[in-house]
């Protein structure tokens, strides 16, 4: 048994791809004649919903909505790993962490992109398991993805963490009775809704674990 379990989001808690999914989000739309340049603010708000509910909230038609899924997928492909960046301290603090740690991704995102954005910034190898949206039947804020990230694996539910930025994370964490641990970002300012541990980066959030029995 590993001595902690972390599972991380993607999306505002490790990488930033916000300009990728703006750009590929709103040219998809347009396409279908949703301008929604100038509405940038109110997008980013929906980061972390699944991509279908996302074009929901913004007020595509349901029978509109496959078909946006597909050209947003077509446009984030071009571009996705030259505006993806990993967040300030990331990779400094896991060259920190203990080696009896064993860590893994819960994210929205596909698994496919996910572990090519890993992959392409030098990340891929920190993590035993990526668990993406197309690998689960009911995404975050279910425990299913967290559940899933734990099949076969011996563990104590307090020494398994949830990171993550958004409620989505939080109430995750909750429904799998695990840790959730808040990354203050840019997509969710009530974290403390949420959760009583909000930390203000990854840093500090990862300090707190490691001082943890």
């Amino acid at each position: 048994m590993k001595e902690k379990i972390l599972l991380f989001d993607l999306d505002g808690t490790l990488i930033d791809s916000t300009q990728a999914i703006l750009e590929s989000f709103i040219n998809a739309s347009l396409f279908f004649g949703f301008n929604f340049k100038g509405r940038e603010q109110e997008i980013q708000t929906l980061i972390g919903y699944p991509l279908r509910e996302m074009f929901i909230k913004m007020g595509l038609p349901q029978e509109k909505i496959e078909e946006c899924v597909k050209l947003y997928r077509s446009n984030y492909e071009r571009i996705y790993l030259q505006k993806t960046i990993l967040l300030p301290k990331v990779m400094d603090s896991f060259k920190t962490l203990p080696s009896s740690y064993l860590l893994g991704v819960v994210t929205s995102k596909s698994s496919f992109f996910s572990k090519k954005i890993l992959e392409n910034l030098g990340m891929i190898n920190y993590f035993f398991r990526i668990v993406g949206i197309d690998d689960v039947s009911e995404p975050k804020p279910s425990a299913e993805p967290i559940l899933r990230a734990l099949e076969g694996l011996e563990y104590d539910r307090t020494k398994v963490y949830m990171i993550g930025d958004t409620f989505f994370d939080m109430q995750s964490a909750k429904n799998a009775d695990v840790v959730g641990i808040g990354v203050q970002g840019r997509y969710d300012k009530n974290l403390r809704e949420y959760t009583d541990f909000v930390f203000e980066d990854i840093q500090q959030a990862l300090d707190y674990i490691k001082c943890q029995l």
